[in-house]
Order: structure tokens, then sequence, then C-alpha cells
């Protein structure tokens, strides 16, 4: 389960340091150094005027009532892109610009929201408690849906109270 995440990290790394040291070959190491740093600071600037412009939405719609989907979702792919873009190199500076910035940021809104229902789907809608699996041709529902189960089991007797069931049989009262 954990496999797949650390083989993308992996695979990320090592294809950051190949792109960098296929630009520092083109361009020197000198060159390449400063283009990660101005990329950076460019990215975080971005994140900066985006978190600004996304925290302001979210705040509208809750002050006006409105279920705030899609400035939540603006709010995490932001911070999620600024996260990628504090990571130096070229791949996640062109990922995290890819979600910050606004004309591109709904187009990854779509894509993530795909991808969430998708696995979703998959699993089988276990996302809550009350939800159940759907069945063969069916549709998935809640608990009221499920048939009831067998009662349990109930067995009736007597509790003894601090004695010996000899002391019970005596005639003491339970």
């Amino acid at each position: 389960m954990l496999f797949a995440p650390f083989l993308a990290l992996v695979l990320l790394a090592a294809a950051e340091i190949y792109v960098i040291v296929a630009i520092a070959h083109l361009v020197g190491w000198a060159l390449t150094v400063v283009l990660l740093a101005a990329s950076t600071v460019a990215g975080l600037w971005l994140v900066r005027i985006q978190g600004r412009r996304a925290w302001g939405a979210l705040r509208s719609a809750v002050a006006s009532g409105v279920v705030p989907g899609r400035e939540l979702g603006d709010a995490a792919l932001i911070v999620a892109g600024g996260a990628l873009i504090a990571v130096p190199g070229f791949l996640t500076d062109v990922l995290g610009v890819f979600t910050v910035a606004p004309y591109t940021r709904s187009l990854a809104r779509r894509l993530f929201g795909l991808v969430l229902l998708r696995r979703a789907a998959g699993a089988g809608l276990r996302m809550g408690s009350r939800v159940t699996r759907a069945p063969a041709g069916g549709r998935a529902g809640h608990a009221a849906d499920v048939p009831p189960q067998a009662a349990p089991k109930v067995i009736r007797g007597e509790v003894a109270d601090g004695g010996t069931a000899a002391g019970n049989a005596a005639g003491r009262p339970s």
C-alpha cells in the first residue's frame, strides 16, 4: 500500500535530477541555480496572490451562506501547488504553477475531481460508515436499505449476589 507513493516520490526525484542536470549542461550550473531560485520565488509570489484571492472567495461564500465547494477545491489546489513550488526543481514548479495559476486551476480541479471520483467508485463507495457497497447490478444505499439481521440470542437466568450457587439455593434472595 505504501510502495506506490514511495515509488512515485523516488521516480519524481530521479526525473527532477535528470532535468536539472540536462538544463545545467545546456546553460551552465550557475544559471541553473539562478533559474531554480527565480522559479521558486516567482511561484511562491503567485501562491501568495492567488491564496489571498481564494481566501477572500471562501470567506464571501461562507458569509453568503453558500456551500463553498469550488472555493475549498481552489484553496486545496493552491496549498498543494505551493508545496510543489517550494520543492526545488523544474518539474515540481511546472506542476505547482498548473494547480495555482487561475487559468489552469479550473482544469486541474476537473482532472483531480475525476481522479477522486474514479477512486471512490473503485472503492465501492465505502467512504462513510453508513454507506454500503452496491450490489451487483444495483445501487449503493444506506443502512436503512440493508435487510435486518437476526435478533441476538438471549439467555435468561439469575445473577448470584456475592455468594456461591449453594448460598442462593438455601433460600436467600438474589
